[in-house]
């Protein structure tokens, strides 16, 4: 059983399109729901995603989405001015900091300079006592792997100052395995299994932050028993064969082919979570196809989700 509920932190990651931000919402219903106070956070994101759950407009600053839920979008030049005043206590020496062009071309050209304000944003935001759990929807695995990618390349690039220290904080408060866990979000298919391995084999190199387990999404569960099963191979036999075609009305015809559809997906299903299993051993889950709006299909998610919590 994934642990969903001990950790502070959440990262949640996966390739782009396979469910992220419905499983980070998700959870943040099944944690609320279960009395905890809930950080939803959005890194930088151009277009958010948290307002077609919970309607209103993004922010930098947290917002109340729900009961025991607020939300945030980490916006890098906000983060940026966030950074600078943690480390600069005089406000009107803050503004003209952030007003140098040589400032911000600096801190936009250095390697790492950028995710590095970004994770400073969420490394403060995890020491604050309003909230119990942090829930970080993290851009597509590519661009997480950059992102947490930053510290280490922060610590070769600085000597000593700010940033590195920085840097050494952020590294050492989300590598430990009781504050901070990664979660994987999949699609069955070879492309999504494959890429969530890749992505999971160089986490787990770095180790920031601790892999915490995978939530292979959009699950095609539908039950067929054996009887099911002999008797969709008897009706495609019949739909199938020319000189029987006429004898298998239209309508059976098209359920037997949708049924086969389904076996098939089910198969690739099977194959990408028995794959998984091999790599993140019990950490792994699945979760089922549900139709219906954005909030809708969260909601849903989040009975599943509850249901494994401790």
């Amino acid at each position: 059983m994934i642990d969903l509920s001990s950790r502070r932190v959440y990262f949640v990651t996966g390739k782009g399109g396979t469910g992220k931000t419905a499983v980070c919402v998700a959870l943040a219903r099944a944690l609320a729901r279960r009395g905890r106070r809930v950080l939803l956070l959005e890194v930088d994101a151009p277009r958010p995603n948290l307002p077609s759950y919970f309607g209103g407009e993004p922010s930098f600053e947290p917002r109340v989405l729900a009961p025991r839920i607020e939300g945030a979008n980490v916006e890098f030049f906000d983060a940026l001015r966030s950074y600078v005043e943690s480390v600069v206590p005089v406000k009107s020496v803050v503004r003209l900091i952030l007003r140098n062009k040589v400032v911000r071309l600096f801190l936009t050209a250095t390697p790492g300079a950028r995710e590095l304000v970004l994770l400073s944003r969420i490394w403060e935001q995890s020491y604050d006592p309003r909230w119990d759990h942090l829930i970080v929807d993290l851009p597509a695995s590519g661009h997480a792997l950059a992102l947490f990618r930053c510290p280490f390349l922060a610590q070769r690039a600085f000597d000593r100052g700010p940033l590195r220290k920085r840097a050494e904080q952020i590294a050492e408060r989300f590598n430990d395995p009781e504050v901070a866990a990664l979660l994987f979000c999949a699609l069955p298919g070879e492309m999504p299994i494959n890429e969530t391995l890749e992505t999971r084999e160089k986490m787990v190199a770095m180790g920031l932050p601790p892999v915490g387990g995978v939530l292979l999404n959009r699950y095609p569960d539908e039950r067929l028993t054996e009887r099911d099963l002999t008797l969709l191979a008897d009706l495609l036999e019949l739909s199938e064969g020319q000189d029987r075609l006429a004898d298998v009305p239209s309508r059976v015809a098209a359920a037997a082919s949708a049924a086969r559809d389904i076996r098939r997906e089910q198969r690739v299903a099977e194959e990408g979570l028995t794959r998984l299993k091999v790599d993140f051993g019990e950490d792994t889950g699945f979760l089922p196809q549900v139709p219906g709006a954005h909030s809708q299909v969260a909601d849903a998610l989040s009975l599943v989700l509850g249901a494994w919590m401790q």
